[in-house]
């Protein structure tokens, strides 16, 4: 298979070129996973959140409860926890294969972008593979890590090498696995980052993928460092302005225990919960958790769309003797 020449900045950008061909079908992926997110995030709430306020309120009036009283009032919850855990891994799949229709295909499912049909049964056992192969990838590694640095240690041991040489030799027999698992879960990682994307640009469970990347290690590995240096600066700007939001938000009951300080007044529980209770039912501080916490979401999407962009090239750059794929927004 002929294919195009591996353009580095077209990878990294890939996500910005389909973006600013029609910017509404991103936004509107976007927006539908915050929405999904959000519910869950509700959802978790109901399940967990009175079980922190009971505990909020036993510590501000400096009671603290048994054992038994925790389990009764966890109890409830782990009823729950494995529906969300799916609900989580469900939305997590149909986020991905959204964002992968749109930057491999060009395509928008109308209305709702999220579904669960072909794409997302094949994109599900594409990660099954990718879930499978870290399980062995760390079984093997984790039997290196004692088979050598054990054998080391003994090695070193009966040689009389003494506990302190022993120690040392086990302890680079370990070091020196750990490095090489590092540099091969890299080298893994990059030759079958093109799987999921694969599987949706061509319709088929394209597990592992391995010549999408073939010829093109450090191109694609540079590719993914940029992007990751990207995320994070994009990420520390966003988390610096949503800080100062919250606690821009949380600053009248700041004053207020302040002034209470200079004073040398010693607040009762009563006026904690009080301050607290009036800062939490504050119409003005509701709003801006809320935009704080959708705006946190909404930027976590564009980031997770961004880092699927690089498969997303590649498996597009791998089909380049294909009919040609149109890679813009559709709808």
């Amino acid at each position: 298979m002929s294919t195009r020449a591996f353009d580095f900045g077209d990878a990294v950008f890939h996500f910005f070129r389909v973006a600013g061909e029609k910017p509404a079908a991103v936004i509107w992926i976007g927006l539908w996973q915050t929405v999904f997110y959000g519910g869950l995030v509700y959802l978790g709430w109901l399940l967990v959140g009175d079980f922190y306020i009971w505990l909020i309120n036993m510590a501000i009036s400096g009671q603290e409860p048994t054992d038994m009283e925790v389990l009764e009032r966890m109890g409830g919850m782990f009823a729950f926890i494995p529906l969300v855990t799916i609900g989580a891994i469900l939305i997590a799949l149909m986020a991905q294969a959204a964002w992968l229709r749109l930057l491999t295909r060009g395509e928008m499912a109308a209305v709702i972008p999220f579904r669960l049909g072909g794409d997302e049964g094949r994109l599900f056992v594409t990660n099954l593979g990718l879930i499978a192969l870290l399980i062995a990838f760390q079984i093997v590694f984790g039997l290196a890590f004692a088979i050598v640095g054990g054998g080391m240690a003994l090695a070193v041991g009966a040689g009389g090498g003494g506990e302190l040489g022993a120690g040392l030799a086990g302890g680079f027999g370990v070091f020196l696995v750990l490095m090489l698992g590092l540099i091969a879960a890299i080298f893994i990682g990059v030759r079958i980052s093109a799987a999921p994307a694969t599987t949706i640009l061509e319709r088929r469970i394209a597990f592992p993928a391995w010549s999408a990347t073939k010829g093109k290690f450090w191109p694609v590995l540079g590719a993914y460092v940029v992007v990751i240096i990207l995320v994070a600066v994009v990420g520390s700007v966003v988390g610096v302005v949503l800080n100062l939001a919250f606690l821009g938000a949380l600053l009248p009951v700041m004053g207020e225990f302040i002034q209470m300080a200079e004073t040398g007044h010693d607040p009762s529980v009563e006026e904690v919960r009080a301050l607290f209770g009036e800062l939490f039912t504050s119409p003005a501080t509701i709003g801006t958790f809320i935009a704080i916490g959708t705006l946190s979401v909404f930027m976590q999407t564009i980031i997770e769309a961004i880092w699927h962009s690089v498969g997303a090239y590649i498996a597009i750059n791998n089909r380049a003797d294909a009919a040609p794929v149109d890679t813009s927004p559709a709808g």
